[in-house]
């Protein structure tokens, strides 16, 4: 027998990781024993968070990375659970992981929720979502839904539009409706405004009622969609009306989730909401739950970082060659292109190009590549999960990355790891 003096020291999280595969390697009897030794395994010297979350869209995987880094700072383990936090569920978990609380997505809150459930354990609400509770009785981590809204319409504004419309979810979420609320309000008061009311726009009876409604719009008409999975109907609805997206009608989504916005064409400029900060707060909010539960409740907001901006919002200048040229800048910006493609893009030479590009836009082509991978190289900073060294090849810098880093410094008087630092969200409110 193998003295204990000898065994080899493992981790609880490694022992749990090992665990959790032997769960897949037997069969049912088995596994009810198994899952208590992981429950276990993870109380020994570890403080455990519930987190109920359904992982459907981009948003809520940002939210999901926003807890875990939070969590790890303060030595918390997180345990996900992509269920509805009923009463039963509650109460399983809770003899199984020893938890200290609970953190709940809006994406598993139905209509009928228990507010009984939330007594159970300290518990932090991520979100409104659509469960009839009240929520001045909780701790909450929510959206600023006014912050989107101003960044889609100070894009749409730099434009020069005057006629705006909005489509939002035809399931009316609180926050879709707030949303066209906002939009509407916050416009200037000699634009005008339209809002799609017709059926779903994924069917093919929404996607004719809603290209009868985009015909209907003058144009060039500013358009918000009130998420980005909203995008591929309305495209759709575009098409069917023989409109283009851009030109005709400028468009902003709001999530920037790169999977749907770049796969549609032309890509979708987006607003990037600061959804990883909803993560961080929630984890703050236990933790100040959990130091004294005498203290009422709290509501933090979280906002917008920016927009994302794609070809869907390119300008459109008296020229149409300057139209195309800084659409296929705002594009291919961050692939390894030079002025000369450009020139080649609006069909003339490049003394010329140069000369309609300083003319028409206030700017070189090079200054136009430089902005537009200036951009995406913040965007990536701000993602800590993304190593600095790697940047440059995803901003068109591939054949000479340490160029990126002296031109960065240079512009923003900070290496990018001390920008990445003083923008981390884990830095924020501390």
């Amino acid at each position: 027998m193998i003295p204990y003096a000898a065994w080899p020291k493992i981790s609880v999280c490694a022992l749990k990781n090992i665990l959790n595969r032997a769960l897949h390697l037997c069969g049912a009897p088995e596994r009810g024993i198994l899952r208590a030794v992981v429950g276990k395994a993870v109380q020994i010297g570890t403080r455990v968070v519930l987190l109920f979350v359904k992982p459907c869209f981009h948003s809520h995987r940002e939210r999901i990375r926003g807890v875990y880094a939070a969590a790890i700072e303060r030595g918390w383990h997180v345990q996900q659970i992509d269920a509805e936090p009923t009463l039963a569920h509650l109460r399983n978990d809770m003899k199984m992981w020893n938890p200290i609380g609970c953190l709940i997505d809006p994406s598993v809150m139905t209509r009928h929720m228990d507010p009984r459930a939330l007594k159970l354990l300290p518990s932090v609400l991520m979100g409104r979502g659509e469960a009839k509770l009240d929520w001045k009785r909780f701790d909450c981590s929510a959206q600023d839904t006014r912050s989107p809204v101003s960044a889609a319409i100070s894009e749409l504004g730099r434009l020069g539009l005057r006629h705006f419309a909005f489509m939002g979810d035809s399931a009316r979420p609180y926050w879709s409706v707030e949303r066209g609320l906002f939009f509407r309000k916050g416009l200037p008061r000699d634009a005008t405004f339209s809002e799609y009311a017709g059926p779903n726009p994924s069917m093919v009876r929404g996607r004719m009622a809603a290209a009868k409604w985009l015909r209907s719009l003058p144009l060039p008409c500013g358009c918000l969609l009130a998420a980005d999975h909203m995008a591929a109907p309305f495209y759709a609805a575009a098409a069917e009306a023989g409109l283009a997206i851009g030109t005709d009608l400028p468009t902003v989504g709001v999530d920037d989730d790169e999977r749907i916005c770049l796969s549609l064409a032309p890509p979708l400029s987006s607003v990037q909401l600061d959804v990883f900060m909803n993560g961080v707060n929630a984890v703050r909010l236990l933790e100040r739950r959990l130091s004294d539960p005498s203290l009422p409740p709290q509501k933090v907001a979280y906002g917008a970082i920016g927009v994302t901006r794609r070809v869907s919002t390119t300008p459109i200048y008296p020229d149409r060659r300057v139209t195309k040229g800084m659409a296929f800048v705002t594009a291919h910006g961050c692939e390894s292109i030079a002025v000369n493609d450009v020139a080649r893009e609006m069909g003339c030479c490049r003394r010329l190009a140069e000369t309609l590009f300083r003319r028409h836009a206030d700017c070189t082509i090079l200054d136009a590549i430089r902005r537009v991978r200036m951009e995406r190289t913040y965007a990536l900073l701000r993602n800590n999960s993304v190593a600095i060294d790697s940047i440059p090849y995803q901003c068109g810098y591939a054949a000479s990355p340490a160029y990126l880093k002296t031109y960065f410094k240079r512009t923003t008087g900070m290496t990018m790891r001390e920008w990445r630092d003083a923008v981390s969200p884990l830095r924020r409110g501390c």
